[in-house]
């Protein structure tokens, strides 16, 4: 298939309403305004959420610290048997490698560089949401609608980004979100190779990042094997180390247990347990592969970063305000390329269900509906509703072109 089939293909097709595009210098200059516009929208933001920021970046001192100046005198060591001895520290390698940077620059070990890392991180995720929309739908980039879509999605998705890299701190789920947000990117512009490194480092960061390990399976087969082998190399790499120093590394993070909050919906799901089940996190990850598979199964593979972080607020026995960035993340993907015109729909209904419904409702059980009928909602929504044939993740025609090269 030749490139010029390639850019026949169905994706491209004006919109039946004879929407208007802009194909001139001035569609440049837009993107570029709309980027300046929500960099200056997050700063405000950002200064609000550092009145009080940083609220766990202590975990990331206190792993960095242990990972590679071990424990102080009279405490159980650090280094390669860190998990063992420190389940409470449920974060990838990757991230306490990346903390240990950030910690030396500046005062108050490094949470000011930090927060401003992990804030431009969330601009660069946005960046890579449109160029996938592009390289997807290339009608989109000529198209108004993916100004709205990006200018007013994207300005939720930085309010709750803000929370999760300034408020809180959590350089963990940042990166995860980051790097599964690169891999698909990767992916779009046919680099396997690329895309499991990014894949692998999300799960470095964060272990709960294989929920997302279904987006092996969007790419033609004769990529498949590239993605997996690389992604798994890049996760065993990081993690057989620690495996190898101590067995207890496999069993130490079940023991790490949080109160089961009145508001979850693991609570609106019916599970009385204190705190957390002993089979939740295997149950959180078996449950975001299996609706990833689902989507992929259904063509729906924009849908993987939503229902892998639906999965996870489902089944969790916390409430975070943080897990919503990874929600909006996921909405913003689909609403770009799962919607058959690009609205910012679902993110900014999750936004709204899970950020702003706390602020006018006090009851616990009535907020862990809300939690639990919103991922049944989007759901039901992603993997049942009509939906935008966008096709595998991979340009059109490459395994073809491939077979006749060789």
């Amino acid at each position: 298939m030749s490139q010029a089939t390639y850019a026949s293909s169905p994706a491209e097709e004006a919109y039946p309403d004879g929407e208007t595009y802009d194909e001139s210098p001035e569609a440049g200059r837009s993107r570029r305004r709309r980027f300046a516009m929500l960099a200056m929208w997050t700063i405000p933001w950002a200064l609000y959420f550092g009145v009080h920021g940083g609220f766990s970046w202590h975990f990331f001192v206190q792993g960095s610290r242990l990972l590679f100046a071990g424990a102080p005198p009279g405490q159980p060591a650090g280094g390669l048997h860190l998990y063992a001895n420190y389940p409470q520290l449920q974060i990838g390698p990757v991230t306490f490698a990346i903390g240990e940077v950030l910690r030396h620059l500046g005062k108050a070990n490094g949470v000011v560089a930090a927060e401003a890392f992990m804030t431009v991180l969330g601009l660069v995720v946005l960046y890579c949401i449109e160029r996938v929309g592009h390289a997807m739908r290339p009608e989109l980039a000529r198209s108004k609608q993916l100004d709205r879509t990006m200018l007013i999605g994207g300005g939720a998705f930085m309010i709750g980004w803000t929370d999760l890299s300034v408020a809180i701190g959590h350089l963990d789920d940042v990166l995860a979100l980051t790097f599964v947000t690169l891999a698909v990117c990767a992916l779009t512009a046919n680099l396997p190779a690329v895309a499991g490194i990014c894949l692998g480092l999300s799960v470095d960061a964060k272990p709960w990042a294989l929920v997302f390990l279904a987006l092996v399976l969007t790419v033609p087969s004769f990529m498949r094997r590239e993605v997996a082998v690389v992604t798994i190399a890049v996760v065993v790499l990081a993690w057989l180390p620690f495996v190898v120093a101590d067995w207890h590394t496999v069993t130490a993070a079940s023991q790490f247990t949080i109160p089961n909050e009145a508001a979850s919906s693991l609570r609106a799901l019916g599970v009385p347990d204190a705190s957390t089940p002993k089979w939740d996190r295997v149950g959180q990850i078996g449950l975001g592969c299996l609706l990833g598979g689902i989507a992929v199964w259904r063509r729906r593979w924009p849908a993987i970063i939503l229902l892998g972080v639906g999965a996870r607020i489902v089944l969790d026995p916390g409430v975070y305000a943080y897990y919503t960035s990874g929600i909006l993340l996921g909405a913003l993907l689909w609403d770009m390329l799962g919607l058959r015109r690009p609205i910012p729909l679902w993110t900014l209904v999750s936004g709204a269900a899970l950020a702003v419904t706390p602020i006018f409702v006090s009851d616990a059980a009535v907020l862990g509906q809300v939690r639990l009928w919103l991922v049944v909602a989007f759901s039901a929504a992603l993997l049942l509703a009509p939906a935008y044939p966008v096709g595998p993740l991979a340009r059109r025609g490459l395994g073809r072109r491939r077979k006749t090269a060789r």
